[in-house]
């Protein structure tokens, strides 16, 4: 009997000790989102300045190369448009952070959504760091691709975290396509994110989706593809993956074009 009760004593300090840490954690979250949300600010404000700041100073320099100044000038407004649009992202991501330690979690917000848009933005988003490293982006099949019901927010989460590792396992000179296409009579689109990088061997392949994913990039958590994984699996869709060492990489993901928001609730909530 004296050993039972010290047996429930011991599991109830491990349970507040448990509960002390996720206390914990909920509050450095807390604190690093709002920290970030401010630090966010000037950013924002900043691209804003320079935007109307060049505005103004290319609209009077001399048009001496006219072609020359009007390149100069688009590739510097896309840069800030990326710079402003990624920070804008970030505000979002932080807003969930502290939705979540709040403990309140939001359904995906499905709505009707060109997977198109999707990949240009991603595609948009990264096509700085792949030209830095030599590598090409495309997409085939995409365009023709019909509208369809998502959340066109998390999709890129899930598409960004795809190619944004793929960057990182391909070498110079490669390549990293997105393809689409319809399948069951219409009813679902089959995605493959393709790359021609260095591939996985099978420890890290089989734990890729799972808590327990390693992430071969310096300074990487091995988490982007378990959020990819939630927000296919948000949509309703499947994920599968194809690789082998030397041999480059697919993604595999179907999605249904009408999604059931009660599946898509359960699983925000499970």
């Amino acid at each position: 009997m004296i050993i039972g009760a010290f047996t429930a004593l011991a599991i109830e300090q491990a349970r507040l000790f448990q509960e002390a840490k996720l206390a914990e954690v909920a509050r450095i979250l807390g604190d690093i989102g709002h920290d970030v949300k401010n630090m966010l600010m000037p950013v924002m404000c900043g691209t804003s300045l320079v935007r109307d700041e060049m505005n103004d100073v290319f609209a009077d320099l001399p048009a001496f190369d006219p072609d020359k100044g009007r390149t100069s000038y688009e590739l510097c407004l896309e840069v800030i448009g990326m710079v402003a649009n990624n920070a804008k992202r970030i505000q979002e991501r932080v807003k969930e952070i502290a939705d979540c330690v709040k403990g309140l979690t939001s359904p995906p917000r499905f709505a009707p959504c060109k997977l198109h848009h999707v990949v240009a933005s991603v595609f948009d988003t990264l096509k700085l760091v792949a030209q830095e490293k030599g590598i090409s982006l495309a997409h085939e099949g995409i365009l023709e691709l019909p509208v369809m019901q998502a959340d066109e927010s998390r999709l890129f989460n899930a598409f960004y975290n795809l190619v944004n590792n793929a960057i990182s396992e391909v070498p110079k000179g490669g390549s990293i396509t997105i393809m689409g296409q319809m399948e069951a009579m219409g009813k679902t689109v089959h995605v493959s994110v393709i790359d021609t990088g260095r591939g996985m061997p099978a420890e890290i392949r089989d734990t890729l989706f799972t808590a327990r994913a390693i992430s071969r990039k310096q300074g990487g958590t091995g988490l982007g593809t378990k959020i990819v994984k939630d927000v296919i699996e948000a949509h309703s869709g499947v994920i599968a993956v194809e690789s082998e060492v030397n041999r480059g990489t697919v993604f595999h993901i179907h999605l249904p074009m009408e999604v059931s928001t009660k599946f898509s609730a359960d699983h925000v909530s499970s």
